[in-house]
């Protein structure tokens, strides 16, 4: 704990570049944080912070010390929100961040298998700027598609998923496919015409907002074929049932998005009378992240357990 006190002292230091600003701001005598300053560094057998005119700055030792006591300060922090919530007679909260184009399906289903194991805990969702977040250390777990990742993030599991197309049962008739209805627009099986992306662009297609992981691969397999875009329409794939409730047309998810709760959580759920397309567009990596600084906790231990086990349900 006595640590602690010199560890903010050191970030307040860093922050405004002088031990007297610093000192002004803890409430205490420059002379005195000096001396404090001047102990730990003594303690620590190295010098954190070298005097120059303007005030001080940090030596390559102090970058170094810095890394560290960040890193401690978080994960105290979080210890102390867990004590508050077993004082509170909870079991814990966990922060996770959803990529909008996954944020129905299965990693809901796996947070309603964490909430059944652990009653007590509190689950905060959010689907908005997911990596700054992470970065931000704002999140315990966060679930994207193609994450693009640096040393400051750690990948924990991650699962190759095709992106699934289907469409409202009037949409075979729209576009001039009606054999599709009949086979499951699996071209040549039951005898239907061969349905591809060429036939999903003569009609609205909903897709995964920009930005996401999975739009990005569905931009790219347009124009792989050579296919204009379009009418969209682009929702987050929480409300992707609303999106599909009227009209002839189709839609690209993932198929996590379409995965269903039982226990195997294999099957596809159909249950909105969606027609699957046998059109490949391609896959994404779905993938669980934390950042490096931040421990995993028992409650994201036990959801990164039940995410893995509903992705290998699915490959």
């Amino acid at each position: 704990m006595r640590h602690l006190k010199i560890y903010h002292a050191i970030k307040m230091i860093r922050r405004h570049g002088s031990i007297r600003k610093a000192a002004d701001l803890l409430s205490v005598s420059p002379s005195a944080l000096n001396r404090s300053i001047q102990g730990f560094e003594e303690s620590l057998g190295a010098r954190i912070f070298d005097r120059v005119p303007a005030g001080v700055r940090l030596t390559s030792a102090g970058e170094l010390l810095v890394d560290v006591v960040e890193r401690h300060l978080v994960e105290f922090e979080d210890l102390q929100r867990q004590l508050g919530f077993l004082r509170d007679g909870h079991m814990g909260q966990l922060r996770i961040g959803i990529g909008a184009d996954i944020a129905a399906g299965l990693p809901l289903f796996a947070i309603r298998d964490l909430e059944e194991e652990m009653p007590g805990i509190s689950a905060d969702v959010v689907t908005g700027d997911i990596p700054n977040l992470l970065l931000r250390r704002e999140l315990d777990l966060a679930i994207l598609t193609n994450p693009e990742t640096d040393r400051a993030v750690e990948v924990l599991a991650s699962q190759t998923v095709p992106l699934m197309a289907l469409a409202t049962p009037g949409w075979a008739s729209r576009v001039g496919v009606d054999g599709a209805a009949n086979g499951g627009a699996n071209g040549g099986a039951n005898g239907g015409a061969r349905v591809g992306l060429w036939d999903m662009v003569r009609s609205r297609i909903v897709v995964p907002p920009e930005g996401t992981g999975s739009r990005a691969v569905i931009s790219h397999a347009l124009r792989r074929h050579a296919l204009e875009e379009g009418a969209t329409t682009s929702v987050a794939a929480s409300q992707l049932p609303l999106a599909m409730a009227t009209g002839a047309r189709s839609c690209i998810f993932p198929a996590t998005v379409f995965a269903g709760a039982g226990t195997g959580a294999g099957g596809i759920d159909t249950a909105a009378g969606l027609m699957p397309l046998t059109v490949d567009v391609g896959t994404v990596q779905v993938s669980v992240l934390r950042h490096a600084g931040i421990p995993l906790t028992r409650p994201g231990q036990i959801l990164l357990r039940q995410i893995e086990r509903r992705l290998n349900a699915l490959a």
